[in-house]
């Protein structure tokens, strides 16, 4: 029997091409675009001839065809011609990639999303700061998934894991909606952040107001949560946080100085108050790949404070050991045990 291998469908190949143009929109690609970018142009010869096609609408997107190529000269040469020609190139670009869309759009029989989806992830221990098509700035924390997915009357994103801090550019007119897990949290011209723990969804709202709302479907695609209807929940205002799983669990106000304390990683700092070690510990490890066990149970509520930068793990093993009466056991490089001295 005769194996048959099957193309790459053209109609996803042209979308997802579409969706790199508009990733390198105005701004010089990092080393962690590059590469993602290779990978993607190496899976087929389809690939690498639908970005040379679309390449040729405008000869200045030929730099991601060069992005293809390995050597670190190419990478300069590339960062360098952004320079000189970015202030006429950002307008011709935006009109491009608008027009690329709408045509995709009606061929594809799609909503016009579909052409532009752009995700971003972050490893262990790394932030990413990440600027939106409508200069809406999001910042990423660590071990994070984020999928974004602009249509010309709706801004989704979409939180897959972990956390991150939205500052919401205003546009009355273009909803911003944020999904985690099987919750919305709508808002127009606003600040919060969203973070996915075990059980539900955390958010906090410095600036402005947001909408919290279950669509009932856990994981589902962004552009697929909107075929299911919204169900309100409620309404929470800056200074005011929030526990949601499909249903309110809780809402409570919450002091300026609480709020500086919860989001102080977006300083690079983590900072507790009288914290029960074990949460401590689970903040903590999200930030490192070194795993820290309590073996010990009855140091689990043992109250921390302190100010630790984020990733030095030593340090706070070091402060426990020190101020708060932890025995701390290091097993190799990576895994740690903590007990009563």
């Amino acid at each position: 029997m005769r194996k048959v291998a099957p193309f790459p469908a053209t109609r996803q190949i042209e979308a997802e091409a579409c969706a790199w143009i508009a990733q390198f929109d105005g701004s010089p690609p990092s080393a962690q675009d590059r590469a993602a970018f290779r990978e993607w142009i190496k899976r087929s010869p389809q690939h690498a001839a639908e970005i040379r096609r679309l390449s040729a609408l405008w000869s200045d997107l030929n730099i991601l065809t060069e992005l293809a190529v390995p050597p670190p000269a190419i990478a300069t040469a590339v960062s360098r011609r952004f320079r000189p020609v970015r202030t006429t190139v950002l307008a011709t670009l935006g009109v491009l990639v608008v027009g690329i869309a709408t045509l995709y759009w009606h061929r594809l029989g799609g909503p016009l999303h579909s052409a532009t989806q752009i995700a971003y992830v972050t490893k262990v221990g790394e932030q990413k700061p990440v600027t939106l098509a409508d200069k809406s700035h999001v910042l990423l924390n660590t071990d994070s998934r984020l999928q974004v997915d602009y249509s010309p009357a709706l801004r989704e994103v979409q939180l897959l894991q972990g956390e991150a801090y939205f500052e919401v550019s205003h546009d009355v007119s273009r909803p911003f909606v944020v999904y985690a897990g099987g919750d919305a949290i709508r808002a127009v011209g606003t600040a919060f952040t969203v973070k996915v723990k075990k059980h539900d969804v955390e958010v906090v709202v410095t600036e402005g107001i947001v909408e919290l709302s279950t669509v009932g479907a856990p994981g589902a695609a962004v552009s697929k949560t909107l075929l299911r209807p919204a169900t309100p929940l409620a309404e929470i205002k800056a200074g005011q946080k929030a526990a949601i799983d499909q249903s309110i669990e809780s809402i409570q106000p919450v002091a300026p100085q609480e709020i500086q304390r919860e989001l102080s990683w977006r300083s690079g700092i983590l900072t507790f108050s009288g914290d029960p070690l074990q949460q401590v510990v689970d903040e903590v490890s999200r930030y490192s790949p070194v795993t820290i066990v309590i073996s010990d149970p009855r140091i689990r509520d043992t109250r921390i404070g302190g100010r630790f930068k984020i990733g030095d793990t030593e340090a706070m093993l070091e402060a426990l050991q020190t101020s708060f009466g932890v025995h701390v056991e290091r097993v190799g490089s990576d895994l740690v045990y903590l007990s009563a001295k």
